[in-house]
C-alpha cells in the first residue's frame, strides 16, 4: 500500500518541500571535481570523478539551453513561435515528440501552451491576471493537434506557441547520461536546478542520499531519502508565483482552466530511469493533486514523494525505510 507520514509539529513549519540536491557526493573529496554554472534559467552543478570530460558536459548543456530556448532569437523554437513555421532542430523535434508521448500517456503537461504562459507572464517582470476571454483565446490555440509536422518542418495556422520549460531539463539530463556512458565515467551528479541525474556507483558502493529542502528556508531540510542511480525531479509552486489581491498564482498552469493550478500538493518529487519522464511527471502529478495520487503511488515504473498542504508526506511503498524526516 502507498505510505504516509504525518509530519511532526516542527516539520509542519516546513511543509513546502522543494529543491532537490545530492547531499552526499559521489566521489571522495580528494578526487572530487565540482563545477557550478548557470544554464536553462537555473543554477547548475556537475560533480565528477575526473575533470577530463567536464567541459564537454557543460558545453552540451549550454548548447541545448540555446537550442530549446523559446526566447533565443537564433533557436528554431523561437522561429516557429514567431512565424508559425520552422524546421525544428533535431533535439527540439525529438523533445517535442517525447513530450507528446508523455502527454498522451499521463496528460496535464502540454508544451504547446506557450501562449498561455506568456499571457500570464508569471516568470516575467510584470505578471497579471488576464481576462476570461484572453484565456479562452489562448486555450483554443493550445494542443498538439494544432501543430502539423511534415518531416522536420512544423507548422501551425493558429499561432500555437511552444514552451519546453516543463521537459527541457530532463531531456538535457538524458543527453548528458549518454555522454557519461560513452566516456565510461564511474560516477557523477549533474544538477539542473529542479532536476538531477545521479549516475553510476559511489566508491563505497552505498546509495546516493538526496535531500528535499524547504525553499522558504533554504538552510532547512524537510527530509532525506536514499536511492540508486537515476533521475530525480521536483515540482512546486513556491519559487515562481505572484500575488493579486488575496490570491496566489503559481507558475504551473492547469490546462482545464487555462489558469494557475489550484492543488493541495505543495511539492512532488519523482525518481525515474528517464530524465524527461521524471521532469514531466513531477509537474503532471502536482496538477492532479492528492485525488490522483493513488494511481501514481501504486506503479512500479517510478517512485514519488508528495507533500500535501496539510503537512502529510505520501510516498511509494518501495521507498519504505529509505526516507528520514529532518
Amino acid at each position: 500500500m502507498p505510505k504516509n507520514i504525518a509530519a511532526s509539529a516542527a516539520a509542519l513549519i516546513i511543509i513546502l518541500a522543494g529543491i532537490v540536491f545530492a547531499s552526499v557526493s559521489c566521489v571522495r573529496k580528494a578526487g572530487r571535481s565540482e563545477t557550478s554554472f548557470t544554464a536553462m534559467d537555473t543554477a547548475c552543478n556537475i560533480t565528477l570523478y575526473s575533470k577530463k570530460h567536464e567541459k564537454e558536459y557543460i558545453n552540451e548543456i549550454a548548447r541545448l539551453d540555446k537550442e530549446l530556448d523559446r526566447y533565443n532569437k537564433e533557436s528554431t523554437v523561437y522561429i516557429f513561435n514567431d512565424t508559425g513555421s520552422a524546421e525544428l532542430s533535431e533535439d527540439a523535434a525529438l523533445l517535442f515528440e517525447q513530450s507528446k508521448e508523455l502527454y498522451n500517456e499521463y496528460g496535464n503537461v502540454d508544451v504547446t501552451c506557450g501562449g498561455l504562459i506568456s499571457l500570464w507572464g508569471i516568470t516575467g517582470d510584470s505578471p497579471e491576471v488576464p481576462s476570461a476571454s484572453e484565456i479562452k483565446s489562448e486555450l483554443l490555440k493550445t494542443g498538439f493537434d494544432k501543430i502539423e509536422r511534415q518531416g522536420s518542418r512544423f507548422k501551425t495556422t493558429v499561432s500555437t506557441q511552444l514552451d519546453f520549460g516543463a521537459t527541457a531539463k530532463g531531456y538535457a539530463l538524458d543527453r548528458i547520461k549518454r555522454k557519461l556512458l560513452a566516456n565510461s565515467e564511474k560516477c557523477a551528479v549533474v544538477s539542473l536546478g529542479s532536476s538531477t541525474l545521479l549516475f553510476g556507483k559511489k566508491p563505497d558502493k552505498s546509495s546516493f542520499t538526496v535531500a528535499v529542502r524547504d525553499p522558504k528556508a533554504p538552510d532547512r531540510i524537510l527530509l532525506e531519502f536514499e536511492t540508486d542511480e537515476g533521475f530525480v525531479s521536483t515540482s512546486g509552486g513556491y519559487e515562481r508565483y505572484f500575488d493579486s489581491g488575496a490570491q496566489r498564482y503559481i507558475h504551473i498552469l492547469d490546462l482545464k482552466t487555462g489558469a494557475p493550478v489550484l492543488t493541495d500538493l505543495e511539492s512532488v518529487t519523482v525518481i525515474a530511469d528517464s530524465g524527461i519522464k521524471s521532469d514531466f511527471l513531477s509537474t503532471a502529478i502536482l496538477i492532479d493533486g492528492s485525488p490522483g495520487l493513488e494511481k501514481h503511488l501504486s506503479t512500479d515504473d517510478y517512485q514519488l514523494i508528495a507533500v500535501t498542504s496539510s503537512g502529510e508526506i505520501r510516498y511509494s511503498p518501495s521507498l519504505e525505510g529509505k526516507i528520514k524526516l529532518k
